[in-house]
């Protein structure tokens, strides 16, 4: 759940690296929503084809790019290797003007009707604002304190991360909601409100208006399901899910109507147990901090009012490793430096909505119920290790799941089929504090291959992607602070292509294994969940720890969930070859 921005060549200048050692990071994966902020509205180009890109940036990008220091793309003319600037952020500065608000505030209701239809037979037992204790409420928009948010942070405003959670034993929900009130003390901000209505990225933020977070607790009667125990609830996310969460469109956080964090309990029919469904704007957090705030909330559930074990949240901005550059024309050469690759941002939409992706409710992710569940068991890691060569299991997974998707694509034979890596800036010696809260992950070109480049070796693809794993993890303050420069200067740039991104056509890989077993240890009191529904996130693949394989015990004892989501007209191919996704036949 973060965005897909990213930093670009592995070389540069010394000068584009934060030395400050307040600008501290480190790697750990964490939700990636693998977003491209900011497109324009207006659908009026086609959809670009691979060979087309390639073309465009002068036939290059078919190998991996690590040890190549400054390499510039060749056939490219200078004025090509200008880093375009198409309407980056469209959508925020629209917030800006008063009669752009008013139009979106109008299309509202339709998209309340949209996200909501489905809530009309629950009955409803308590429906109430969650508050900062002992600290003024509703305050007014324009006077309350400002929290401010990064540019990378207000990139990520129209996406939204939800989690859904099973529990068989019913949730204390007077104890959450206390609970809760105490979390909000180390929280204030999910508690405020968005203001992006002043033009310039550090003049947006959340304000600490203590407008509430909505808490509510409904009786399901699964009337139209016929759902009656956990056992009979979707195991995945699904379209018939979202009736768990309360889920605000995206385009009320940006006018500051909405709470930046919602929560939801469904209680089963016959004390059958309960749902846990909450909702965190991707503004104020990428899906690390999301974690580790419920953590505390639950802790502070079971009586630690220390809450994390990790302590509390770190909100300072200022930790972010920044460019020396401030103006846009300088910024621009830097990205140029580092290889980026402009994006319009009428392509981009076009070829997000051509490949099926959809702006609501859910802002340029497939529809739900698209994926599938790959089930990779521990005995076909250990396959999948062995053939590949790789030294640890996420690089056998990576390479594994780029080589077999390059293969189901239906890509051309010599089409470009990037990987995309996401990695996390937190902790260690000189990372980000682990519990700094705000976006702090990105995805990162990891390697490139040719479609049928590699046929059937694995132990290929690996060599492919190894060095880019390597440098992705040595260089990973740049590539936030690239990032970071980008969004502050509104360049719509990216490493890695974002048109093929946004058309299914390269694996994007987000391993969250170590996430999902943090979620499988989230008790408020009453145990911990059965399933904890993987959130439907942009990510091509989502590598997520397995689900405990009886009440009780552990997650991640059976290896492996991996999640496949690429354009409806691949999943056929995809659904039709589980056998060799899930590594049976190596």
């Amino acid at each position: 759940m973060s965005s897909g921005r990213s930093s670009g060549g592995f070389g540069g200048r010394r000068s584009f690296l934060a030395e400050d050692e307040n600008a501290r990071r480190v790697v750990s994966s964490s939700f990636t929503s693998s977003s491209s902020s900011g497109f324009a509205t207006t659908i009026s180009s086609p959809r670009i084809s691979s060979t087309e890109r390639c073309k465009r940036r002068g036939g290059g990008g078919g190998g991996e790019r690590g040890g190549h220091k400054n390499r510039r793309r060749r056939g490219r003319s200078k004025k090509s290797r200008v880093v375009l600037i198409q309407n980056a952020g469209a959508f925020t500065k629209l917030i800006e003007i008063p009669q752009a608000r008013a139009v979106a505030r109008g299309v509202l209701l339709p998209a309340r009707y949209f996200v909501d239809g489905k809530r009309r037979k629950e009955s409803v037992l308590v429906n109430e604002m969650v508050r900062v204790p002992n600290e003024d409420q509703n305050v007014p928009l324009k006077v309350a304190k400002l929290i401010p948010l990064s540019g990378y942070d207000v990139g990520e405003v129209p996406f939204v991360m939800q989690v859904v959670s099973y529990y068989r034993n019913p949730l204390d929900c007077g104890m959450m909601k206390r609970a809760l009130e105490k979390a909000l003390e180390k929280y204030p901000m999910l508690a405020g409100r968005l203001d992006l209505q002043t033009p310039g990225f550090r003049n947006k933020g959340v304000r600490l208006t203590n407008s509430g977070v909505p808490f509510r607790v409904v009786n399901e009667p699964f009337e139209d399901g016929g759902a009656r125990t956990i056992d009979d609830l979707p195991q995945d996310f699904a379209s018939e899910s979202r009736r768990f969460l309360d889920f605000a469109p995206w385009i009320e956080l940006m006018l500051g109507d909405a709470p930046a964090f919602t929560v939801k309990i469904t209680n089963l029919p016959n004390n059958g147990g309960s749902v846990l469904g909450v909702c965190m704007s991707h503004a104020v957090s990428d899906g690390q901090g999301f974690v580790e705030f419920l953590i505390t909330w639950a802790e502070i559930a079971k009586g630690n009012l220390n809450g994390n074990p990790l302590g509390d949240p770190i909100f300072d901005r200022s930790l972010l490793p920044t460019s020396e550059f401030e103006k846009k024309e300088e910024i621009e050469r830097m990205l140029e430096e580092e290889q980026f690759v402009g994006a319009g941002s009428v392509d981009t939409l076009v070829n997000a909505v051509k490949a099926g992706r959809a702006l609501a409710p859910d802002f340029l992710r497939f529809p739900a119920g698209n994926r599938s569940m790959i089930k990779i068991s521990k005995e076909n890691i250990d396959k999948i290790k062995s053939a590949s060569n790789a030294s640890n299991e996420n690089e056998a997974l990576s390479a594994h799941a780029w080589l077999q998707l390059s293969k189901l694509s239906g890509l051309p034979t010599g089409s470009d089929f990037q990987h995309v890596t996401v990695v996390s800036a937190r902790g260690g010696s000189k990372g980000l504090p682990p519990m700094y809260f705000g976006n702090a992950c990105v995805g990162v070109k990891t390697g490139a291959l040719k479609i049928g480049e590699c046929g059937d070796d694995i132990a290929k693809a690996r060599d492919l992607i190894k060095p880019g794993l390597r440098k992705m993890l040595k260089d990973r303050s740049k590539y936030l602070m690239l990032t970071e420069s980008a969004f502050r200067a509104g360049v719509n740039a990216y490493d890695w292509d974002c048109l093929a991104f946004m058309s299914g056509e390269m694996c994007w890989c987000n391993n969250l294994v170590e996430i999902y077993k943090k979620l499988y240890e989230l008790d408020f009191g009453s145990g911990t969940p059965e399933l904890a529904l993987p959130p439907e996130l942009n990510d091509i693949v989502q590598i997520n720890t397995s689900r405990p394989t009886e009440p009780g015990m552990p997650a991640g004892e059976n290896g492996v969930e991996m999640f496949v989501n690429m354009p409806p007209s691949v999943m056929e191919r995809v659904n039709a070859n589980v056998e060799v996704l899930n590594g049976a036949r190596y």
